[in-house]
């Protein structure tokens, strides 16, 4: 009996805690709902950010990079959302609370014609947090602010209005079915609403379903988007042409999924599209086709402000796929008629006579879009599997044309000339919407006028003029393959492809102004210098399985990094720290460029930028480079030394008869070559390790007769040959001395003092002047000045105080007739006259690098150029010390000013930290 009143008694505590659990858990419990099936099926895109502390706490750190993209897209759901967010978290502590470890939705939606709006959604895991949600936005909403309280399908729904700033805003949120809700438009919240309510949701669509479970997981956002309705959210953000862009490609796919990754002042997208197996679906036109790899690059002027590839790998697939998706589409008649226009003009039928010879790529390329609100120029670029074939092949259209018009076959031809040995056939082509008619609308950009050929592709070009430069870009090596820019952004992206674009943002703001509309475009005018720290875009996919790839990159820079605006640039093998010299072409007269590259390649580059040779060199070139007349008969060669050996080369790069020489002792110089009595019987000076200087004929044999029996220390300063008052005199330093010889190498003049002499410095000569009689001017380690005479008298000044570092010339700088004396110490420039008082000062941004140069441009007209490596800048500065306008340009080595081609212009050529060599005119 007591057993069963212990069972029965035990029964009821257990019905009574059951009972009262049931009452107090349905106070404090929420059931949980996925917020995606909140998201109402009109939705553009749908989102989660998995962790939403962290990610602020990212977009904190890159705040930067988030406001400058705010500020150029133009987004005010995407600013008032953060703005929310970042109130939320700074109104109360708790909000971090409630929102640590949790994950935040959104979604977009059409809100009335061309309008969009956002939702945010929260899931509730329990009463406590609905609670925490409805105290911490009443506590969040401003005193002033307007809040009311409505029903609907039996939801208590908030709506409040403020004001910030000068404008008054609203938003909307509620709590349903354990789902915080919160919009800046209450028709959205309405709709998720209902949307709760519905029978089906976004996981009853298939291929959502698809794409959402390859979202990936520790990534910053999660995004779905829908591609059904994507076209009409950008038609919101387009004008005409973008629109008209956007209808020919409407139907892309069903779904895609995107994760965002957040890099340091970077954006990397990647993930998964699909499209259900239909006809207008674009997507499928690449589902029968394989990745391959894009080498337009090689071909692609540097210059270019956006490409777009397709990388095919059965082409012929390509184009049944293609007419079936326009024949689903209801693009087919349309194609038709350009086919049919094509098939008059030239005889053939476009894609059976082009596509046979085509391998792989076709590609838009886009240049001179720099300029917002400028149209530029564009180009079609089709790959071939033979030059040969391709070009018999269009020569076929335009004999076919040319019957049709009377014309001459030969008229189709014009010449384009990059110089005197270089040149290009470029022809009118009869039909300019090729693109369009073989790849799609968007390739109807490129209005195919002319064509010629880069390498192994076919380039169409809409002018002679525009695909001459083109051409010219590809003799010069500057394309995008060459480009230090690009060749870093490429690193980021995947190696094959099937479709590739790729913009350089700060060169395409035309580009972008021509699809925005109008709103965006001013916006984008109106923060230009916000628009070009975005350095590259790129869009890629590829097919896999039964998806397709997707991978998206942007790229900012918060400086601004100017590009040089050069003549031409000529791409080296890798940098140059050695100072262009201008050579004679003997064979013209006009002058050419020699320099050499930090791997010892030496090149000889003509006046147009093209390289005629280059040639590797065992060792750096010590000093100077001379043109000599070896055989006398007017032909010159080039005469250098490295370390080891004496160099004699002539135009075309070959050596010369026994040359190279080799030296017995290492060379701590660069060798002097005089010819005494002008009569080309050269002599070569130059010392050694073993502290000799040696004399050789220009055979490179040693001269007897030269009785100098060596220097106190190695010399490294340059020998010079000086003739003053009819005597010769051979001049050189070492550590300690001055020496002057006659041209037996005997003492011609003895100095009574010695001194440390500067290593950095070479000794310069000053002939006679009213003032004084002719001496030489050097420096000591202190920045002493030393003058010697040719008497040996010596005396001494010392406009200032320098590091033993420091630079020194002695020139006449503000053209009074007498020479002025010129310090560089680290980042600083002093000049001071013959009496010692200070002409001019100028302190740069960092430490010079090179010595300063010297440009006597007229009488009148002198000034100096000044290298900052570390900041790849170089400056002209004026007599008065002024920076010339236009200085500093991009640059990182000596440079030379002179003369290419006429004299109407300057040009200066300096090396650049991209390899390239640049040619500038300074005016």
């Amino acid at each position: 009996m007591f057993k069963r009143i212990i069972i029965i008694s035990l029964g009821l505590a257990a019905l009574l805690f059951l009972i009262a659990g049931y009452f107090y858990l349905g106070r404090t419990m929420v059931t949980f709902t996925d917020p995606v099936k909140a998201v109402s099926v009109d939705a553009v895109a749908a989102g989660r950010v998995e962790d939403l502390t962290g990610f602020l706490a990212a977009v904190k750190r890159d705040s930067v990079f988030w406001n400058e993209l705010g500020i150029v897209l133009n987004a005010p759901q995407i600013e008032r959302g953060v703005w929310f967010l970042d109130s939320l978290f700074s109104a109360d502590p708790r909000a971090y609370e409630l929102a640590a470890g949790k994950s935040l939705y959104f979604s977009l939606h059409p809100v009335g014609r061309d309008n969009y709006d956002v939702v945010f959604y929260s899931g509730l895991a329990s009463g406590r947090e609905r609670k925490g949600y409805n105290e911490l936005m009443g506590e969040l909403i401003p005193d002033r602010a307007l809040v009311s309280e409505r029903i609907y399908h039996r939801v208590k729904v908030y709506d409040v209005s403020f004001r910030r700033g000068e404008e008054r805003e609203g938003l909307s949120w509620t709590i349903s079915e354990g789902i915080f809700m919160l919009s800046f438009s209450p028709l959205l919240i309405e709709n998720a609403i209902k949307q709760l309510d519905a029978s089906d949701n976004l996981f009853d669509d298939e291929a959502f379903r698809k794409v959402y479970m390859t979202r990936g997981s520790n990534v910053a956002v999660n995004l779905s988007v829908n591609m059904r309705n994507l076209p009409a959210y950008l038609s919101s953000l387009a004008d005409g042409g973008g629109r008209r862009l956007l209808e020919g490609h409407g139907g892309f796919a069903d779904w895609a999924e995107l994760d965002f990754h957040l890099r340091e002042n970077a954006l990397l997208i990647n993930g998964f599209s699909y499209a259900a197996d239909a006809d207008d679906k674009y997507l499928n036109v690449f589902m029968r086709q394989s990745p391959v790899p894009i080498t337009a690059e090689s071909v692609i002027p540097g210059y270019s402000s956006a490409f777009l590839a397709l990388g095919l790998s059965d082409i012929p697939a390509f184009h049944n796929d293609r007419l079936a998706w326009l024949a689903g589409s209801g693009g087919l008649e349309h194609y038709n008629g350009l086919a049919s226009e094509f098939r008059r003009l030239t005889g053939s039928d476009a894609a059976g006579t082009i596509l046979p010879f085509m391998e792989e790529e076709a590609v838009l390329v886009l240049t001179d879009w720099e300029e917002a609100g400028k149209v530029g120029e564009s180009f079609l670029l089709i790959k071939t599997r033979s030059r040969a074939e391709a070009g018999d092949r269009m020569q076929e259209m335009l004999r076919h044309h040319a019957g049709l018009t009377g014309r001459s076959a030969d008229s189709y031809r014009q010449v384009y000339q990059v110089d005197r040995e270089t040149t290009f056939d470029i022809y009118s082509f009869p039909f300019d919407r090729t693109g369009e008619l073989l790849f799609g609308k968007i390739f109807g950009t490129a209005e195919t006028a002319f064509y010629s050929f880069a390498g192994n592709y076919l380039v169409f070009g809409e002018s002679f003029d525009g695909l001459s430069e083109f051409l010219r870009a590809n003799v010069l090596n500057q394309t995008l393959s060459a480009d230090s820019r690009y060749r870093e952004f490429s690193g980021y992206l995947s190696a094959r492809n099937n479709l590739f674009f790729y913009s350089n943002v700060a060169r395409s703001a035309g580009l972008f102004t021509a699809l925005f509309n109008e709103r965006l475009s001013e916006n984008l005018t109106g923060n230009l210098e916000s628009f070009r720290k975005f350095k590259a875009l790129s869009l890629q996919f590829s097919t896999g399985r039964d998806m397709i790839y997707n991978n998206i990159f942007l790229n900012y820079s918060p400086t601004v990094v100017e590009e040089a605006q050069t003549e031409w640039r000529t791409l080296l093998d890798t940098v140059a720290d050695f100072k262009p010299l201008l050579l004679v072409n003997h064979n013209t007269g006009e002058n050419e460029i020699f320099i050499q590259d930090i791997n010892n390649t030496i090149y000889l580059i003509n006046n147009a930028g093209r390289i005629l040779w280059k040639k590797p060199l065992p060792g750096r070139i010590m000093g100077n480079v001379y043109q000599i007349d070896y055989f006398n008969n007017n032909h010159l060669q080039m005469l250098f030394n490295t370390r080891e050996q004496i160099f004699l080369i002539d135009r075309n790069g070959n050596d010369v008869e026994r040359y190279p020489v080799r030296l017995p002792s290492p060379a701590t110089n660069g060798i002097s070559v005089f010819d005494y009595d002008i009569n080309k019987d050269y002599r070569i000076f130059v010392a050694g390790e073993d502290k000799s200087v040696t004399v050789r004929s220009k055979e490179g044999n040693i001269v007897s007769g030269w009785n100098f029996r060596g220097s106190e220390h190695i010399v490294q300063q340059e020998i010079r040959h000086l003739r003053v008052d009819g005597r010769d005199y051979i001049v050189f330093a070492d550590r300690n001395r001055v020496y002057m010889l006659d041209r037996r190498g005997n003492t011609r003049v003895r100095t009574g003092q010695v001194f440390p002499v500067s290593p950095r410095n070479s000794i310069v000569f000053e002939g006679r002047t009213p003032r004084s009689e002719p001496r030489l001017a050097l420096t000591d380690t202190l920045g002493k000045v030393w003058h010697i005479y040719f008497d040996g008298r010596m005396e001494t000044k010392m406009p200032g105080q320098y590091s033993s570092a420091h630079f020194f010339d002695f020139q006449d700088m503000n053209a009074d007739g007498y020479r002025d004396y010129i310090f560089v110490d680290d980042n600083l420039l002093e000049v001071f006259s013959r009496d010692g008082s200070l002409l001019f000062r100028h302190e740069f941004p960092e430490r010079v690098s090179h010595p300063p140069a010297y440009y006597y441009f007229s009488r009148e007209d002198r000034k100096l150029g000044i290298v900052l490596q570390s900041a790849s800048q170089i400056y002209l500065l004026n007599s008065d010390g002024e920076i010339y306008q236009g200085f500093p340009l991009i640059g990182r080595s000596l440079f030379t000013i002179g003369f290419l081609a006429g004299r109407r212009n300057f040009n200066l050529l300096v090396g650049s930290d991209d390899n390239f060599l640049y040619n500038y005119l300074v005016y």
